[in-house]
């Protein structure tokens, strides 16, 4: 019969010690040999583990256990190791570890109840280490994604600044001109009543000049300052649309686009001109979007609930993926050929201006963007914006 022994923990912690370099040594050469990523731990680091664990059968390690599963996974982490590889590490020295204690632990022929509750207490160990090393991992690994979400907000800020301050000098470079030459068109258009031809020249020029003062007032949207010095004024809803509905009437024909309008009538306070380009530039996006459609669909709806108005402009073009949905209002992001990728950054800043949203959904059937605007009166708005 075999005689069995008293677990002595002061003398297994001993042994353990003793047996450290060994284990180490082992571990080292199963990380080298089974990983396909070679992660060269130093001996210092990888020996204290098993320091730490013989010592926490005899005293309370949980400071060092921390403060080692820190250094360890900066130092981890200053080598880039992938976190799955840093997980396999943890996994080939619990296997080394049992592995060269086991055969010692039978010479002393230990009771099962006495081997049960060093393999749980060891155990124990080991798991809070490896939790403290994924705990602090995961730290470093948020810190660093909150730095860098700092330095794109940063630079994105930044490219927003200067947008802004190009805008600014802009309007103040073109509008003085601008406002000579819409006052001597309409001088022209006087003088010239009973020439049709002439006066139908004038109206083409005019309607021109209207666009480039919206694509001015869009491109301000980007600065601080109000759109070109306009302020709030309450609009009707429908009458706005119609006014956008004879800017795109001549593509909608051209592109033979079938247009569906459903606009619930509502009054809104608003920069008229600014929402107006929000509009058209939606609805020039989705002309575009439909161009390899047989059946082209475009469908603007107006609703308004609860105190706000949502503006729905929808088309049946192809989907867009969910990754460039993400980035569609970003500056300088297009996927067209010839875009400058400010069209839908201009909309943005201009909704966010009426402290309003816009988001776009998008699936196989229909894409859609959606813009939803407080109702609030011009008197209102005035005084919140002061």
């Amino acid at each position: 019969m075999v005689e069995t022994v008293t677990l002595n923990l002061f003398n297994v912690s001993r042994k353990i010690l003793d047996m450290a370099p060994s284990i180490t040594t082992v571990w080292m050469q199963e990380i080298v040999r089974s990983m396909e990523i070679p992660v060269t731990i130093p001996r210092d680091f990888a020996e204290k583990r098993t320091v730490l664990l013989a010592r926490y059968l005899v005293e309370n390690v949980d400071h060092d256990m921390q403060a080692w599963s820190l250094d360890m996974g900066e130092w981890l982490r200053s080598q880039e190791f992938p976190f799955s590889s840093i997980l396999r590490t943890y996994q080939i020295y619990r296997n080394v570890f049992w592995r060269v204690l086991q055969p010692e632990l039978h010479q002393w022929s230990l009771s099962p109840s006495d081997m049960l509750y060093l393999e749980t207490q060891l155990g124990k160990a080991m798991d809070e280490s490896v939790f403290w090393a994924v705990y602090h991992f995961e730290q470093m690994m948020n810190e660093e994604l909150v730095q860098k979400e700092e330095t794109i907000s940063y630079l994105h800020n930044d490219k927003l600044t200067m947008l802004g301050k190009i805008a600014a000098n802009m309007a103040h470079e073109l509008r003085n001109p601008l406002c000579a030459i819409e006052g001597f068109l309409k001088l022209i258009g006087e003088s010239t009543k009973e020439q049709a031809k002439l006066q139908s020249y004038i109206q083409v020029v005019m309607h021109e000049f209207e666009n480039l003062h919206r694509q001015l007032t869009g491109f301000l949207s980007f600065s601080k300052k109000p759109i070109l010095d306009e302020i709030f004024k309450t609009v009707q809803v429908e009458n706005l649309f119609e006014e956008v509905e004879l800017l795109i009437t001549p593509r909608l024909l051209g592109e033979n686009i079938r247009f569906e309008k459903l606009i619930h009538p509502c009054s809104l306070a608003c920069y008229e001109e600014g929402l107006k380009q929000v509009i058209v530039n939606l609805l020039n996006n989705a002309i575009d979007a439909v161009q390899h459609r047989p059946d082209k669909c475009i469908s603007v709806i107006a609703t308004s609930s609860d105190g706000w108005l949502y503006l729905s402009v929808e088309n049946n073009g192809e989907m867009i993926p969910a990754e460039i949905v993400e980035s569609l209002f970003q500056p300088f992001f297009t996927t067209k050929q010839n875009g400058t990728g400010i069209g839908l950054s201009i909309c943005k800043n201009i909704i966010e201006k009426h402290n309003g949203t816009i988001h776009c959904d998008s699936n196989e059937k229909r894409t859609r963007f959606v813009v939803s605007l407080p109702i609030t009166t011009a008197e209102h708005t005035e005084q919140s914006v002061s």
